[in-house]
């Protein structure tokens, strides 16, 4: 079985790709955008045209042998409705939304870092359905994610887009985990377990579990 992994960016996409086949399932990228803030700006036009864009997509997956669908990209899968993209194309479809709600359940307080504030919403929205209690602190930061496509080496990235005072933010009021919210970020995610000393949260340990039983 052969998956469709549709992401935000050329990057994102294959770095999907890879983690697919890194457990050893069959990829193919399908991007639906080129940069970051060409894909934010897609996030926020109509909806009926993102939608359509991405169904085109899943089609041109499913010409090409793809059973399953990875949308890459939490601030994506966010702005979409998942379940009718599902079941107008026949074809099962899973996001990192999918795994968000497993963290509010076992953490009482988390601090997630996403790339905007499309994917921030998204992933409150999970966490809060599976468990109302949650507190959740977020921070959207599209120059990380920038800085990630430019190949920056994680340290720098961490002293130059302001990630150490926001890490001290979420440990200050308590949060004991942080949380992926950008499939760009396990690039980083070591650093950030070196620099906060929490557990760091990565929705991609958990995916290609997801997917190989969709």
């Amino acid at each position: 079985m052969k998956t469709a992994v549709i992401a935000g960016t050329l990057v994102d996409t294959r770095m999907g790709t890879e983690l697919l086949e890194g457990h050893g399932l069959k990829a193919e990228g399908y991007p639906a955008g080129r940069t970051p803030t060409e894909q934010s700006l897609f996030q926020i036009g109509p909806a009926e045209e993102r939608c359509a864009a991405v169904g085109r997509l899943i089609e041109e997956g499913k010409r090409s042998g793809c059973s399953r669908v990875l949308i890459y990209c939490n601030s994506l899968s966010a702005t979409l409705d998942v379940p009718a993209l599902s079941k107008e194309h026949s074809i099962p479809v899973v996001t990192p939304m999918d795994v968000y709600g497993s963290y509010a359940r076992k953490y009482s307080r988390l601090g997630v870092l996403t790339a905007n504030s499309q994917g921030a919403s998204g992933i409150e929205k999970a966490m809060l359905a599976a468990s109302p209690g949650t507190i959740v602190f977020t921070a959207a930061n599209l120059a990380l994610t920038q800085g990630i496509e430019d190949g920056i080496p994680p340290e720098k990235l961490l002293e130059t887009r302001g990630i150490g005072p926001l890490l001290t933010y979420f440990q200050t009021n308590g949060a004991e985990a942080v949380v992926l919210g950008c499939t760009h970020f396990p690039y980083i995610k070591e650093a950030l377990r070196k620099a906060s000393g929490l557990p760091v949260l990565d929705p991609g340990e958990t995916l290609p579990e997801l997917v190989r039983r969709a």
